[in-house]
């Protein structure tokens, strides 16, 4: 449960910092975009799989 909680709190703040960087992109090809709250969600489910990997990796 802890490694899954680590992963989401990690996957927060990553798909923050994401979202600092690569802006509103979603959705793609289309001139409205979604509003900053959805795009951070966007990314932070993105980043979620791959942290969460990494994480369990290195600690199991």
């Amino acid at each position: 449960m802890g490694i899954i909680v680590l992963s989401f709190v990690v996957s927060m703040v990553l798909g923050c910092i994401v979202w600092l960087v690569m802006g509103d992109r979603f959705p793609l090809k289309v001139e409205a975009k979604f509003p900053p709250l959805n795009n951070i969600v966007i990314y932070t489910l993105i980043c979620l799989i791959p942290v969460y990997l990494a994480v369990f990796f290195t600690f199991n």
